[in-house]
């Protein structure tokens, strides 16, 4: 029956006298041999599906709502289900008195069967107008519009409760805390192609929020209750934000571990002031801690890679916001997908279980493409990017650019963890050749970087801040110098040895896609000196970013981001100059949209001195579990290089010291391995001549 081609099954049992039981049998107790028929009946196959008086629907569309379809068996309560369904479709249409019913003809020499779909439509029904009783606080066109159920609107009965709930939030939003429903009716005309709607209601005195009380908390002060009040007193009363009110103080105390406190508010009207007065009585109870901690649902990935991110930890009390961090760390490791904590109880009440269970998603990509050309031959290129390498979350990236007149190649290695110590290691070894820009030209020369970088970042406080250190050994090759820069630029090698050391505090919710948070990081590079080498500069580097979230649509988030970047680099020792690799060149997809970085500006030898600013505002378009994979932005950049910081201006324009502005708007994607910018930027304050707008593809986050 199960397998819902078979009709009915009849079982028929004969005894065959004679026939000798089986040894084995005999010993399971069977004292007779019996045949055993099934008597089978299949359900007949649908031969067609014929729909008859549809005409506000198309027979396809009617067709789509069943869950029956041709070819199929015949099953009555699947039919039944599905006339429901057509019979609902209609009425969200406005079709409020459709029905639809079925007829079977059989074929059962064929074993098939031909399906009739009746549809009675009806008229449709629309609203001729909306009346309300009672209302006085606010005109009546106003209320209608928040309703989906309006005048010269089609009837949907099925959107009458929310309209009803839209109403009651409107009002609790805006000073009515006692609005009660007093009840709705529908009159239709005589032959049900209008309809009035009436709603009944009390919206009681209009009322502000007065003062803010708490009784029976001794764990948590009063001020410290205050920080989570989310109204002021004096503005009207408003719903959304004493419910946010009551959870910021249950998410108080689950966070000092009170998973069973009890907030009950009591609102009391005070004929002094006019203004209502409310008491949260707290009933704190006791204490909970944290038994047992376990991670679910890795296939890849080592438990103990998972355990070490989080932050909350057995034989504690419980904290919400520690397992919040639990859950940013673990996203933060870049191929964790979900992480969702599931509390368990315990044969101890003031006791629980956590298990964190995880969902990964993919953890790496590999890109290749090839070509032939005259010149050079084969070229091609290779990617290869992995984020949990051998399931202990090491990163590996390999990148490779082949051919006759190329041999170019990046290896990027880390892991985030030294031993048990939250300290980052990683290895970069690289051998990279660039096209650079001087003056007005795009392609002036050619730098050939080739060398290697050790980094070491211990990290503290659950990865709040990050102490960067790093040395990098590498040469640095200028040949192919456009004939017009020759007497400026020296083909040649020289040696870079130099340290990184920065400073970061970062209290992003991710390091991918962060939705609140900001990080600000001061750094130094240093070359040359007792390092040696045959270049000496040093290079101080100050940014922030800052992350807020405006507002949410279901689960996605729209993000306003700001980020300002500064720097200089100056010059010291036998090194007469600083060299033009090491200045800063602005324009492109990194700093100012809109501009290209070959002199359009700052210096066009490039500048010493820089600083840029990029504001974007991001919300997703796509979203799988809780990863943003396809997200639009519009931004606004600005900034300039100077020569020093005497030349530093403040004023917009063409100028070479004014500051240049550009804005413009792209899309984001998601992959396993490294987000992908598509941006459009326009310039706001380029010289004539100059091209205003450009297309920019990049990898990597811009901050």
């Amino acid at each position: 029956m199960g397998l819902g081609s078979v009709e009915k099954v009849s079982v028929d049992i004969e005894e065959l006298p004679g026939r000798e039981v089986s040894p084995k049998l005999s010993k399971a107790g069977a004292a007779a041999v019996a045949r055993v028929t099934y008597q089978v009946a299949e359900k007949p196959a649908v031969k067609t599906i014929t729909v008859v008086g549809a005409k506000g629907m198309s027979k396809g569309a009617v067709k789509d709502e069943m869950r029956l379809k041709e070819k199929d068996f015949f099953d009555e309560l699947t039919v039944r289900e599905d006339m429901g369904k057509i019979t609902d479709k209609y009425r969200e249409k406005g079709f409020i008195d459709a029905k639809a019913g079925y007829e079977v003809s059989y074929d059962t020499a064929a074993s098939l069967c031909f399906l009739t779909i009746t549809v009675t439509e009806g008229k449709k029904a629309r609203i001729a107008e909306v009346l309300f009783a009672g209302v006085a606080g606010f005109p009546a066109k106003k209320l209608r519009k928040k309703l989906k159920n309006r005048p010269k609107k089609l009837y949907s009965p099925q959107e009458l409760d929310s309209d009803l709930k839209s109403l009651e939030t409107f009002y609790k939003n805006n000073g009515y805390a006692d609005f009660k429903l007093a009840g709705s009716s529908v009159v239709f005309n005589e032959d049900r192609s209008s309809a009035t709607l009436h709603i009944s209601i009390s919206e009681g005195n209009r009322q502000r929020f007065g003062a803010v009380y708490f009784s029976g908390n001794t764990v948590l002060l009063s001020s410290e209750l205050e920080t989570a009040v989310d109204f002021s007193r004096g503005k009207y009363y408003e719903q959304e934000s004493f419910e946010t009110t009551l959870r910021a103080i249950q998410e108080k105390y689950a966070d000092k571990g009170y998973l069973k406190a009890l907030v009950e508010p009591v609102k009391a009207p005070n004929e002094k002031t006019g203004e209502t007065d409310i008491t949260f009585h707290i009933s704190e109870n006791s204490r909970i801690y944290v038994s047992h901690i376990d991670v679910e649902g890795n296939k890849a990935a080592k438990t103990h890679v998972l355990r070490r991110e989080i932050t909350q930890k057995e034989g504690e009390p419980f904290s919400s916001s520690k397992i919040r961090r639990s859950q940013e760390k673990l996203f933060n490791l870049g191929f964790i997908d979900d992480v969702n904590p599931v509390i368990n109880p315990t044969e101890d009440p003031d006791k629980v279980d956590l298990v964190f269970d995880v969902t990964e998603g993919k953890p790496g990509m590999l890109t290749a493409g090839a070509g032939l050309s005259s010149s050079d031959g084969l070229v091609g290129t290779l990617s290869l990017s992995h984020l949990n390498l051998f399931g202990r979350a090491h990163k590996l990236s390999l990148s490779t650019n082949f051919g006759k007149k190329v041999q170019d190649y990046n290896v990027d290695w880390s892991m985030p963890w030294i031993g048990n110590s939250p300290t980052s290691l990683g290895v970069n070894l690289f051998n990279a050749r660039r096209d650079k820009p001087y003056e007005d030209t795009t392609a002036a020369y050619t730098e050939k970087r080739t060398g290697g970088r050790v980094t070491v970042a211990p990290r503290f406080s659950d990865d709040k801040y990050k102490l960067t250190t790093s040395y990098t050994y590498e040469k640095v090759r200028i040949y192919n110098v456009d004939e017009e820069y020759t007497s400026e630029l020296q083909a040649g090698t020289s040696v870079t040895s130099s340290i990184f050391v920065e400073f970061a505090r970062d209290t992003r919710d991710s390091t991918f896609d962060p939705t609140r948070g900001c990080r600000t990081s001061l750094g130094l590079e240093y070359a040359g000196g007792p390092l040696r080498g045959d270049v000496n500069y040093y290079k101080p580097t100050l940014s922030h970013s800052y992350n807020l979230k405006l507002f949410s649509i279901d689960s996605y988030p729209f993000v306003l981001s700001v980020a300002n970047r500064l720097g200089f680099i100056g010059r010291f020792g036998s090194t007469r100059s600083v060299p033009v690799y090491e200045r800063f060149f602005l324009g492109g997809a990194e700093t100012v949209r809109g501009y290209s970085n070959n002199g359009q500006i700052g210096p066009e030898n490039g500048g010493k001195v820089y600083d840029v600013m990029n504001i974007e505002f991001k919300f997703p378009l796509a979203r799988e579990r809780r990863r943003t994979i396809v997200q639009w932005a519009f931004f606004f950049d600005l900034g300039n290089s100077w020569d020093s910081f005497d030349d530093v201006s403040m004023r917009f324009g063409t100028g070479t010291t004014d500051l240049k502005a550009g804005a413009g708007f792209g899309i984001r994607f998601t992959t396993p391995a490294f987000p992908i910018r598509l941006d459009w930027g326009y310039g706001f304050n380029h010289k004539s001549g100059e091209q205003r707008s450009d297309i920019y593809f990049t990898l990597g986050n811009l901050f």
